[in-house]
């Protein structure tokens, strides 16, 4: 079996576990999004330290959440040595560590409120992120004295928290302490009181974790209830602010394997499942009103005249379906896992190394509304779908020190590219688990002896996908994608017909050296929706990009055979995308390239992408 890691306590076990860090190397694209944020972001000990910073001044006493992006940060950081288990990343990692260690208060706090401003606004959202990347880190530590020491410091920060937040008299309740989004901001703190609990046992920090599910993590509407039963779909919520219910139900799943109380984990699962029927969008986001769940996948084909689906909410929904993909062994979550990664997510990526001058950075005095000048950032906070601009708008922007700048999806874009790469192969107790059919090699140890997969893919040129191991395991089990209308296997070249479950096929490895071909269906498929339609290759979402057509808002007609679209793959001379092609219509041209890499030149006057494009009847 799979090592993986031990808790102090007894807890519902996972269907799936994540492999050793280093143990998947991807190639091509998928390996250059994982390690994009290594060379651009990961490495800048100077943020890491203006991050710090904010700690000793107490930044926030406006009420904001500078004191978040240290912890998301580290949370991605974190995440992404897991998957390359790159040394001069956790030797950075590290020193801000120690560093942020350092500005712990004489009451344990590490906030960047100050006391007299405490427990209002953002406080414990800002404390959650501070848990968060203290407990992410500790998973990874490799000091014995450094993970006691981060162990003491979360156990002081957290009493802190608890002295004065809860139901009892005299505390402050946990949904009082904001007065946003019904306190949901506050109540994600769910999650990281659990994960300490389950480094301790120390039972008061279950207790605190038990107290704010009582309180339906909402003000004047139980969240639990409503999706136990179904009540409601999110966007039909008092409060639809995606991001934080989001949060909250991780939390709430993490609860449910220390407790067993079986209603927690099937809230999350169907608040889970109603996300995505009504407000994931095709890239695999959600949130066409900046970010909030609106029905978006009803909504998502409309012109807008605001910023639409925030990168927090792409990593944070891949986040709740990686945890429940763990959980479950189910393979709808590795589904939208991959929906998000190789479309919202890749969009994301300042892979173009834009300079975003163009992107509004909002600064509210009395009021009144000011866009400031800013830094590049590694990651755009919105992504587009109908005739619009990607690099619009920075997210969660705030101002720091000595001319400096940060937004909120900057910091979270690294967890997700990390997701991307942690879900594509787990294991289970009596399988290895491939979620993900992108080229790599992978060197783990399954009870105690090695086994090594060479994975063969390019879906973006076809649908084969050769799999060779080396080893003994009892079975690999093969996820067939949701977007394949067919799923072929051969073994050793010879065509096999294995049943489905759960989304998986499951075959014994009969050798030592064993060959496995799986021929997936990559054709283009036309999806339509309110007068427009979309185009997809594989898992790929196509766009159309200004650079390459002109008008985008040019109604077309499409020219569709008795098979489908006959599209025709051409060289982008343009610029880098992974898939660029030419789609026949009645009039005129149709060029489109994958929406990873469409709209990608912000600082240019000629930049447009487009998902939904309107039908010429």
């Amino acid at each position: 079996m799979c090592a993986c890691n031990k808790s102090t306590i007894e807890k519902i076990q996972n269907a799936l576990s994540p492999l050793a860090p280093g143990a998947v190397r991807y190639r091509g694209y998928l390996d250059g999004m994982i390690r994009f944020p290594i060379g651009h972001q990961l490495l800048d000990e100077a943020t890491w330290k203006m991050f710090v910073d904010q700690f000793r001044l107490h930044s926030d006493s406006d009420n904001c959440w500078r004191g978040e992006y240290w912890g998301k940060m580290m949370r991605g950081g974190c995440m992404t040595y897991a998957c390359t288990k790159d040394g001069a990343l956790y030797r950075v990692l590290e020193e801000s560590v120690r560093d942020l260690l350092s500005t712990q208060d004489e009451r344990g706090r590490i906030t960047t409120y100050p006391a007299e401003k405490e427990l209002c606004g953002w406080d414990l959202w800002v404390r959650k992120y501070v848990m968060l990347g203290l407990l992410y880190f500790f998973d990874i530590c490799k000091n014995k004295k450094l993970k006691e020491k981060i162990l003491t410091a979360l156990q002081r920060h957290a009493d802190a928290v608890v002295e004065k937040v809860g139901p009892r008299e005299g505390q402050i309740p946990v949904l009082e302490t904001s007065a946003v989004w019904g306190g949901m901001n506050s109540a994600s703190i769910l999650e990281p009181f659990v994960l300490l609990y389950e480094k301790t046992g120390m039972e008061r920090y279950l207790a605190f974790a038990r107290s704010i599910a009582d309180t339906g993590l909402c003000s004047g509407m139980d969240l639990i209830d409503t999706c136990l039963h179904r009540k409601a779909y999110p966007y039909q919520f008092r409060y639809t602010k995606a991001y934080e219910m989001m949060s909250c139900f991780e939390g709430l799943l993490e609860l449910y394997q220390v407790t067993g109380i079986r209603e927690y984990r099937d809230a999350a699962v169907n608040f889970a499942d109603m996300v995505a029927e009504t407000d994931i969008t095709i890239i695999g986001c959600a949130g066409c009103t900046h970010e909030l769940f609106d029905h978006s996948a009803v909504r998502q084909t409309e012109p807008s005249d605001t910023v639409m689906q925030e990168t927090c909410v792409t990593v944070t929904w891949m986040k709740l379906n990686y945890r429940l993909l763990l959980l479950t062994g189910e393979s709808r979550y590795a589904d939208r896992i991959e929906q998000s990664a190789l479309n919202a997510m890749a969009g994301a990526l300042n892979s173009e190394r834009q300079t975003m001058f163009r992107a509004k950075a909002m600064v509210y005095t009395n009021g009144e509304a000011e866009n400031v000048p800013h830094e590049p950032f590694p990651f755009d906070s919105y992504s587009p779908l109908f005739n619009s601009r990607r690099g619009e708008k920075v997210g969660g922007f705030k101002r720091m020190q000595q001319g400096r700048s940060y937004g909120c999806c900057a910091c979270i874009g690294s967890a997700g590219t990390a997701i991307a790469g942690s879900f594509g192969v787990l294991c289970g107790a009596d399988a290895v688990c491939i979620n993900l059919y992108n080229s790599c090699s992978v060197r783990m140890q399954f009870d105690g002896a090695p086994f090594l997969i060479g994975i063969h893919a390019d879906l973006y040129k076809n649908g084969h996908v050769r799999i060779r191991t080396t080893g003994k395991v009892p079975a690999l089990k093969f996820r067939i994608p949701a977007w394949s209308r067919t799923f072929r296997i051969a073994v050793d070249g010879k065509e096999c017909a294995p049943e489905a479950e759960n989304g998986y096929v499951t075959l014994s490895v009969p050798g030592p050296q064993n060959q496995f071909d799986l021929f997936l269906d990559d054709a283009v498929k036309v999806h339509r929706l309110n007068g427009k339609f979309a185009l997809t290759k594989g898992p790929f979402v196509l766009a159309a990009d200004k650079r390459l057509q002109n008008d985008l808002a040019r109604p077309v007609r499409l020219c569709e055979g008795r098979h489908g679209i006959h599209a025709k793959r051409i060289q982008n001379t343009l610029f880098h995308a992974n898939l660029t092609l030419d789609i026949p219509v009645s009039d005129g041209k149709l060029i489109v390239c994958d929406y990873a890499e469409a709209g990608k030149n912000y600082d240019e006057e000629c930049s447009g992408v487009s998902v939904w494009i309107s039908e010429k009847i």
